[in-house]
């Protein structure tokens, strides 16, 4: 194979010899047009950078038989001054002036060749075993054998990492061995499987701790409780049943699900799986039934539904004003005649009112059509008995409503708080102790069902406080939490006029 040495890839030495017995003649051809001509040739897959051959080193070029080239090695013993090369054990690299002899022009430059070397390499062979611990017993079995081909003689090893559900046993695997012409030599790879710690809670008690290998499945007793009926087992936080079938490939809690023995509530559909929870557990389940469900609409477009969800029962053209409960024309006229009135409060959600966004300040459930004057009386303030510079008192008719719709939005976003204060940050609103006692004296009525029904079909959830008012007392007065409400006497009389 030929090879042309390019002008731009070398460093000439340009001499120009004058006789003083004769008149320099003029080149007929340029340097680069004489470089340029300067073949080299090459054994097949050879290259400057690849010589493992002899090289044709050209005494000319084919523009002029006039152009006379001469060639000398730097090392004589790898390749000689006319191309024939010897290799060495190992690479080498040879430096080759060659000088360009034309008319009254002399230049010279140099070439670097590499010369790879000729040793010679003994291959041999290996096997990589890998043994893996049974489910069964402590024993190993063989799953792989991994063949190394042409490896060459000496030292060999093998840096395993850990499989899943597995881990290395460093103390009787072989990962390093030298190889031999005389046989194939194995390095043995063995996993011990993975055991994990299962913890079995009541609530916070500690019933027992299980050791359980890598790919096991466990049969659970059902465990004893006084007054209580035996539900199910969960997973940490996770509202379904745990699945025995399953095998464990992870450490993890399961808890045990009690249903009181006095309760008669069943929950199917929607609510199944709420059997047995209380507090924090009842708030998780709560809301990832509400939030798996939740497709939710614009802020703008609730403009075009709360004449539907807040319909005026007894004329299908007009909507009941939350505060006022007046009936009104359910047609949206920009908020001149009614507006939308966050129970909780916008300014107290930490999001943005957009009419082209869905998040927490267009969620249905949150908002009432509301005289646009009382709803700027209302502002921003807390709910209580009484109207002040702090709180704001609804008619006694929706206050019931206005304590299921704060409820769910409890338990539907995770960073807002009901607080038992007047007062309070961003995220928090209250009173929850005027909250839960109006809940009691103002149950769900049918306009409620009706609109809870309505947001379904919007939205795809549903307020799990008006479909089951008893999740209130087993989320804020279990346990705990339980409140004396000693003084619901006197709102119980305010509100029916005694």
């Amino acid at each position: 194979m030929k090879r042309i040495i390019g002008l731009l890839s070398l460093t000439f030495v340009l001499f120009f010899v004058s006789s003083c017995a004769k008149t320099v003649t003029a080149t007929q051809y340029s340097i680069a047009e004489i470089v340029d001509a300067i073949s080299i040739d090459y054994a097949e897959g050879d290259d400057q950078n690849h010589v493992t051959e002899d090289i044709g080193l050209p005494l000319g070029v084919a523009l002029d038989a006039n152009i006379k080239i001469s060639w000398v090695s730097s090392n004589l013993d790898i390749i000689d001054n006319t191309g024939n090369v010897v290799r060495s054990n190992q690479d080498v690299l040879v430096d080759v002036v060659y000088t360009v002899n034309y008319l009254d022009t002399v230049f010279s430059s140099t070439i670097t060749f590499k010369v790879i070397g000729d040793l010679e390499v003994v291959e041999t062979q290996y096997e990589i075993n890998y043994y893996f611990q049974n489910l069964e017993d402590d024993l190993y079995t063989l799953v792989e054998v991994f063949a190394v081909q042409n490896a060459p003689l000496g030292s060999v090893f093998v840096n395993p990492v850990n499989e899943e559900g597995y881990t290395l046993n460093t103390s009787i695997s072989i990962l390093m061995g030298r190889t031999s012409l005389d046989e194939v030599i194995s390095l043995d790879v063995y996993y011990d499987r993975n055991i994990y710690e299962i913890n079995l809670y009541d609530g916070t008690t500690l019933l027992d701790t299980l050791s359980v290998k890598h790919g096991q499945t466990i049969t659970l007793d059902e465990p004893m409780k006084e007054d209580f009926n035996f539900v199910e087992w969960r997973i940490g936080s996770s509202v379904n049943a745990f699945n025995e079938e399953l095998p464990v490939t992870e450490a993890f809690n399961l808890k045990a699900i009690f249903q009181s023995t006095s309760e008669d509530y069943v929950y199917t559909g929607y609510y199944q799986g709420a059997a047995g929870l209380y507090e924090d557990e009842l708030v998780s389940f709560l809301h990832q039934i509400s939030n798996a469900s939740f497709s939710g609409v614009t802020y703008g477009d609730a403009r075009y539904m709360l004449d539907d969800t807040d319909k005026d029962p007894n004329n299908s053209n007009n909507l009941i004003l939350v505060y006022l409960g007046t009936s009104i024309s359910g047609t949206w006229d920009f908020g001149a005649t009614w507006n939308r009135e966050h129970v909780w409060p916008q300014s107290k959600l930490g999001v943005g009112a957009d009419n082209d966004t869905v998040n927490k300040a267009s969620d249905l459930q949150n908002l009432k059509p509301s005289d646009p004057s009382e709803n700027s009386s209302r502002g921003n303030k807390y709910y209580g008995n009484t109207t002040t510079s702090d709180t704001y008192a609804p008619r006694d008719e929706v206050k019931g409503d206005i304590a299921r719709i704060l409820f769910y939005m409890d338990v539907m976003y995770s960073d807002l708080s009901l607080i038992y204060a007047n007062d309070g940050g961003v995220y928090e609103m209250g009173n929850l102790e005027v909250l839960l006692a109006w809940h009691e004296l103002d149950p769900v009525d049918n306009f409620e069902m009706n609109r809870n029904d309505l947001i379904e079909g919007y939205q795809g959830n549903r307020n799990p406080f008006i479909d089951h008012p008893e999740f209130v007392d087993k989320i804020y007065l279990s346990g705990a939490n339980e409140l004396s409400f000693d003084h619901t006497y006197a709102i119980f009389g305010s509100m029916i006029g005694a």
